[in-house]
């Protein structure tokens, strides 16, 4: 029943990420163009951080900040906590709620940047695992109470 995180967002999923170095309008507007809620800010091949709404809300709008003065790098959540692909969604969950956050990174096994899991998607999870074992359960149930 319990899933790992592969199982989750399976073997291509789209790697949304950004260079620490662009400005906030710059990750806003791909942010938008992309439809997403939160990117990896990068140096290179290593991610450095997290930019999300939530930071744009509190570090940004709320510190008035300029937009086209003030890169990623200096309002990115850092540091950045991850889960490895083959690690189990209930790991993920602990993580995300213990740190407060709504998006988690995800790394392969050589640590390479393979996206990241949402709180939605964990939540689809867990239901999708109540399902199956209120199910299981009703069959057991039913199997043992009529049985002749």
């Amino acid at each position: 029943m319990s899933k790992d995180i592969r199982a989750i967002i399976g073997e291509n999923r789209a790697k949304f990420s950004v260079e620490s170095s662009q400005s906030i309008r710059q990750v806003v507007d791909y942010m938008c163009d992309k439809n997403v809620a939160a990117v990896a800010v990068c140096d290179g091949d290593k991610v450095t951080g997290v930019f999300s709404e939530g930071d744009l809300l509190r570090r940004v709008v709320h510190k008035s900040l300029d937009l086209d003065k003030v890169s990623v790098n200096d309002v990115m959540t850092s540091p950045v906590y991850w889960i490895s692909m083959g690690e189990r969604y209930e790991v993920a969950k602990a993580i995300m709620v213990d740190k407060r956050l709504r998006h988690l990174v995800v790394m392969d096994e050589q640590r390479n940047f393979r996206g990241f899991v949402s709180s939605r998607e964990l939540l689809e999870a867990d239901l999708s695992d109540s399902r199956e074992l209120v199910g299981k359960l009703n069959d057991d149930y039913y199997e043992h109470q009529f049985k002749p």
